[in-house]
């Protein structure tokens, strides 16, 4: 099973995003709207994911992520853990 910190994949969104670290990052957080993630940091979120965690994404589950609990909820589909910080 993978485990990811919480705490870490929000800093990860956050720093592959280059979020200012006043701007709030919560589970209902709109990754475009919300957060200003444009559709290349997004994609770059998700390959990180990938990268670091080896979970890959269809084209289907890509565009009904639109909130940070949609990530979540996908990671969890997954098996994954998260893990309070």
């Amino acid at each position: 099973m993978i485990e990811i910190r919480h705490d870490e994949l929000i800093q990860n969104i956050r720093t592959t995003a280059k979020i200012p670290s006043k701007v709030l990052i919560t589970s209902t957080s709109r990754f475009q709207d919300d957060l200003g993630v444009d559709s290349l940091d997004f994609v770059s979120i998700l390959l990180n994911i990938q990268d670091d965690f080896g979970i890959e994404w269809t084209d289907e589950e890509i565009s009904g992520i639109l909130t940070v609990s949609d990530l979540l909820d996908g990671l969890k589909k997954r098996g994954v853990k998260l893990l309070a910080a």
